[in-house]
């Protein structure tokens, strides 16, 4: 339905070609070439520029609490969220997989790797941000490759200024934050800049301290018709796990020792799984992730003329995790045979190279793009009982990819009219393998650890897209897309994969389309659009009893929503901003099968509940199967908005208020959609700020109404009666504040 709505508005508006705009312009912003491939012309996609200004007019937010404020995406963490440190991005709708299905990248190379560890927004330094550029929609596939089924964001730094900046920030919770950017220009052609952050927080959770340092470093050089930038990135950051609380029911001891309602900001502790005495285990350690990277970036670009040029990168990273997960038994003195500490070291190297063509006459135009990507990443993850024990158990993954990518994109310029299309082909080989020793303690029996066959695949992957937009005057313009994108499934998933045993699953595939209006006359502007997205394969991770979870190809889900984003200028010192996101996530087939035995004796050898339980026949209406058609995808809430009022009270101080409104949703692991869902909340922030000379003075509150909420939650893995209502919930910071003094100089 939706491709043919396109198509007919793509009719309809070339047959009204002759209705062209006052004044021709560029339809696709930025058209900065230093890194973006957007200048590429991804004609009819759904894109969102935050520039400079606008990040430093919200100095008190974080790059993930920024993004936030856009329609179409919402965020999430389990961990402390400072700084947005592994804060995970959804757009579109995909709750559970959210991270794995958005690119995340930085000057427009990924900063996804082949693991599930997410993204840590917090390494880079505010100060070094230029601009922020949201793509929704599968469109970016074509460009950046896997994972860019419901978008990429693509942080751009300042690569160009000079800028010498410093900030100090304190708040709640004994935070504490130093950011600085300077930098020295050694000719005209010739420039270095640095910039790099210190974060100390305790965070509002007990045993949840995070402590971070990150550097960037970028050399620019211009030599002829040669421009040459360097970009060095090094993180490290120290984490503690305060886990989850208990909401619900109640039926093991460790649960009562967790409860919800009792404290939403104690850690997560051990206990017994019989009996309901007093045996909540004080002693367990606490647990821990820790991170180190190293980045770099080489990007060469030869100006053979005005209108043909040549982009080559070679990049390198390399990370190493560091994390240890207690059992629930003592293991401050005595290890558990479940207890592991992991360390995991992940390293890669990326080449591509593009060339762009450019035509331009008094009519018309065409920007042409043809790329080459090749990259290799390895994986390498040893598990032991504790960091003083034996290794007991080692993966190793690598996974290799070479592409070819063509986008073009042809101007109108008469009748203010672009029609863009692109397409990629992408080869894959993945290899997994591991070794379990037994002879270590904890890692003796096939239940304390999973020996997996080796694993090698190698396939092709293709992504298409094509899109227009048309100016119907100087101040309301069309667009519209559709596009077909993919996603290969990362070691993490692998590693769980849906036979016990084996790393084998099937890569994702997706369609979608999507069409738009674009409104720009002060004091209004608002960019509105429709969009559908539906996938096959979607990986997702799905719950055992006993078997710690496996990863599966979902059945095909369909997605619609409506993104909305405005502003409106009050006058010359107020305005409005908003945004408004509605999607509806939806299963279109499959079903369930209950499995043998009592209420609370289930067959707990797949993830069906029980055919004679209480929750089978009351909940889910008894009979031979359940169908999942029409159930929401768990984790998606159908209505988020925001809503922003900025005024200059007096000169140079102004005063920022913000609502935000998320709708109750499902829990993740609830697919059958008869859970307790998780609430809605709104929670409301504000803040002055004031500029005198070159000092900046914020002062803000966060969550100001204290309002008590949590935006994840895991049902239990559990389906029998005992454990319906029972869930892990992660509670969102109480009312916090925070005070920021920066200086230029």
């Amino acid at each position: 339905m939706t491709k043919k709505l396109v198509l007919s508005v793509f009719i309809f508006i070339t047959f009204i070609g002759n209705l062209s705009a006052e004044t021709p312009e560029i339809l696709i912003n930025p058209s900065s070439e230093e890194y973006t491939r957007l200048s590429a012309g991804l004609a009819g996609s759904n894109i969102s520029i935050i520039d400079a200004n606008e990040i430093r007019k919200n100095p008190s937010k974080n790059l993930s609490q920024i993004l936030e404020t856009f329609s179409g995406i919402t965020t999430r963490t389990t961990l402390s969220g400072v700084d947005g440190a592994y804060t995970e991005i959804d757009m579109r709708g995909f709750g559970e997989a959210a991270e794995s299905n958005v690119l995340i990248l930085i000057n427009g190379k990924r900063l996804n790797d082949i693991d599930m560890s997410g993204i840590n927004f917090s390494y880079i330094p505010r100060e070094s941000i230029e601009r922020i550029e949201i793509i929704r929609g599968g469109s970016a596939a074509t460009l950046y490759g896997s994972g860019a089924v419901a978008g990429a964001i693509n942080l751009v730094t300042n690569n160009q200024k000079i800028n010498n900046k410093l900030k100090t920030s304190v708040g709640s919770y004994n935070y504490k934050n130093l950011n600085f950017s300077t930098g020295l220009s050694m000719s005209n052609d010739a420039a270095i800049a640095l910039s790099g952050s210190k974060t100390l927080n305790e965070n509002y959770r007990d045993a949840a301290d995070f402590d971070e340092e990150n550097l960037l470093l970028n050399f620019r050089q211009k030599v002829d018709n040669v421009d040459f930038d360097l970009d060095l990135i090094s993180s490290s950051n120290t984490k503690d796990l305060p886990g989850p609380r208990i909401k619900g029911g109640e039926v093991y001891n460790y649960h009562f020792c967790n409860r919800y309602e009792d404290s939403k900001t104690a850690k997560h502790i051990g206990g017994t799984y019989a009996g309901n005495g007093d045996t909540c285990n004080t002693n367990q350690r606490d647990d821990y992730a820790n991170t180190d990277l190293d980045k770099i970036d080489a990007n060469i670009r030869f100006t053979l003329n005005e209108l043909n040029k040549v982009f080559i990168n070679l990049g390198y990273k390399t990370k190493t995790d560091k994390a240890f997960f207690a059992a629930n038994n003592n293991t401050n003195s005595t290890p558990h045979d479940a207890d592991r500490y992991l360390k995991t070291t992940i390293d890669g190297n990326s080449f591509d190279a593009r060339y762009e063509n450019k035509q331009v006459t008094e009519s018309h135009s065409n920007i042409l793009n043809i790329g080459f990507e090749i990259g290799h990443s390895f994986y390498n993850s040893k598990r032991y009982r504790n960091e003083s024990e034996s290794l007991g158990q080692e993966y190793h993954a690598d996974l290799k990819s070479r592409a070819f990518y063509i986008q073009n994109t042809y101007y109108i310029n008469n009748n203010d009219f672009a029609l863009s299309f692109g397409a990629r082909q992408e080869r894959s080989e993945s290899g997994a393998r591991d070794e379990v020793y037994r002879s270590v303690t904890g890692f003796v029996n096939s239940w304390d650890a999973t020996d997996h066959d080796t694993y090698d695949n190698s396939r092709n992957n293709y992504a298409y897209n094509i899109g227009f937009e048309k100016g119907i005057d100087k101040h309301l313009s069309l667009y519209g897309s559709y596009s077909e994108s993919f996603r290969t499934p990362n070691i993490d998933e692998h590693i769980a994969a849906t036979t016990k045993g084996s790393f084998a699953l099937k890569d994702q595939e997706s369609e979608g389309s999507e069409i738009g209006v674009l409104y720009r006359k002060n004091p209004l502007r608002i960019n509105a659009s429709y969009y559908q997205l539906d996938t096959l394969n979607e990986i997702q991770l799905t719950y055992f009893p006993g078997n710690d979870g496996r990863n599966t190809n979902l059945d095909p889900i369909e997605r619609q929503g409506v993104n909305v984003d405005f502003t409106f200028n009050v006058n010359k010192i107020s305005n409005f901003r908003g945004s408004f996101n509605y999607t509806k996530a939806e299963f279109t087939s499959g079903s369930l099968t209950p499995g043998a035995g009592g209420s609370s004796s289930c067959d707990y050898t797949n993830n069906t509940y029980c055919s004679n339980s209480s929750t089978w026949q009351n909940l889910m209406g008894g009979g031979t199967s359940y169908s999942l058609v029409g159930k929401s995808v768990p984790l998606v809430a159908p209505v988020t908005y925001s809503i922003g009022y900025e005024t200059e009270i007096k000169e140079n101080l102004i005063f920022d208020l913000e609502l935000k409104y998320t709708d109750e949703k499902y829990v993740s692991n609830d697919q059958e959609n008869i859970e307790p869902k998780i609430p809605d909340y709104y929670i409301v922030n504000t803040h002055l700020n004031s500029t005198y000379d070159n000092y900046n003075f914020t002062f803000g509150i966060n969550n100001l109404f204290d309002e008590a909420a949590y935006d994840f939650a895991v049902a239990s893995a559990f389906h029998d009666d005992a454990h319906y209502g029972l869930a892990n919930v992660y509670p969102l910071p109480e009312r916090n504040f925070f005070f920021d003094l920066g200086y230029t100089f």
